[in-house]
């Protein structure tokens, strides 16, 4: 249980993952200390950290930020299973910072699950439990009595699922279009130049935008995980990746991006989701390889779960069918200037009509900002 003291609630933390963004995290903790303490009535303290090659550490008393950083060039104890750190870590909440695995997610799952099963909130920043198993998760969490929130999931620390939590109460998302992936545009805008796409590819890792194995970004596979993650959350569309179609830039030529440049055009890829009526004589419950017709018993496990993060925005009687499509978007058109790392989303709802959110210059500090805002609004009861 955290510790109490005055004016200052004491919540220890198990991070597993300590790459880019986990490392990140814990710089803003230690830096902002001072802050969270005196303005948030906060104070935290790391009990495990875990990485998949760098040692683990394990301190149930807990460590501040500082003093784990300055353990972090090679941490005491050997590398870990992530589900035996949760259960000797004696933490509050658990941060889920591992990279996505090529199996829908599976380890981050696990540590979620086991996180659950110990009484911990969790944050994740791996997108494959959301996009692979949201909903199941969701109502896990809301059995226990838990929270479950994801905001980095999706586009790095900018507001999207919290955007619906806490500024959009009763409006519905019925679609979206959006640029979600940063190698992808950084690769064809280099190919607009007339480079070809191996030497775009290879000056885009130079440039440290995409992975020494660039597969998940190039054939479609990241925007379609964060596209099946942002419709089960906010369309209750039920989906993973593998039912959203997806269109790869690996055959894109440099005359293909030439000539839409030459009609004033730019070419990416846009994630998209969208509400089809469903005819009457449909089951109200069964998953296509559309999407999930949402129903009003999903509605209700939603609203039991409403703690999990925000509630799916579908109405009765809907499918949500999504895809990521090679697009040529005009200058007229709101994602022409989703560009190099600019990620950007048109959020197309009942109430409030359309709603762009974009994020300039998408870093590993931003997605760490995602981390550290669910930390308080778990912390605040948000």
């Amino acid at each position: 249980m955290p510790e109490t003291m005055p004016d200052v609630v004491t919540r220890t933390v198990c991070l597993l993952g300590f790459g880019n963004v986990g490392r990140r995290f814990c710089e803003l903790v230690a830096r902002k200390a001072d802050e969270l303490a005196d303005d948030h009535g906060l104070r935290v303290l790391f009990s495990a950290v875990g990485t998949g090659s760098h040692g683990s550490l394990l301190a149930p008393h807990g460590l501040t930020a500082r003093e784990v950083l300055a353990l972090a060039q090679r941490f005491p104890d050997a590398v870990a299973p992530g589900v035996d750190l949760i259960a000797a870590s004696g933490a509050d909440i658990l941060v889920e910072a591992t990279p996505l695995d090529p199996h829908g997610g599976r380890a981050a799952i696990a540590h979620l699950n086991a996180g659950f099963a110990h009484g911990l909130d969790a944050i994740t920043v791996n997108k494959g439990p959301i996009a692979w198993d949201f909903r199941r998760l969701a109502d896990l969490a809301a059995s226990r009595g838990r929270r479950l929130l994801f905001e980095g999931t999706v586009m790095d620390g900018c507001p999207v699922f919290s955007l619906f939590r806490s500024c959009l109460p009763g409006c519905r998302l019925l679609g979206f279009d959006a640029v979600f992936n940063s190698t992808t545009n950084y690769i064809l805008d280099a190919m607009g130049e007339g480079v070809g796409f191996a030497d775009a590819l290879a000056q885009v890792q130079a440039e440290g935008y995409a992975e020494a194995d660039p597969t998940h970004d190039i054939d479609g596979h990241d925007a379609a995980a964060k596209t099946a993650a942002l419709a089960n959350v906010l369309m209750a569309a039920d989906m993973t990746p593998d039912d959203v179609p997806k269109d790869s830039v690996r055959d894109v030529t440099p005359e293909r991006v030439a000539r839409a440049r030459a009609a004033g055009r730019r070419l990416r890829v846009v994630c998209s989701a969208t509400t089809d009526e469903v005819t009457t004589d449909t089951p109200s419950h069964t998953t296509t390889d559309r999407g999930r017709v949402a129903g009003a018993a999903d509605r209700g496990s939603a609203a039991g779960a409403a703690d999990a993060g925000p509630r799916p925005m579908a109405p009765d009687t809907l499918r949500v069918r999504a895809a990521v499509r090679l697009t040529e978007l005009s200058a007229e058109h709101p994602l022409f200037s989703a560009s190099g790392s600019t990620l950007s989303v048109l959020l197309h709802t009942d109430l409030m009509g359309t709603i762009q959110v974009a994020e300039r210059d998408a870093l590993p500090e931003q997605t760490a900002y995602a981390v550290y805002a669910d930390l308080l609004a778990i912390h605040e009861g948000r």
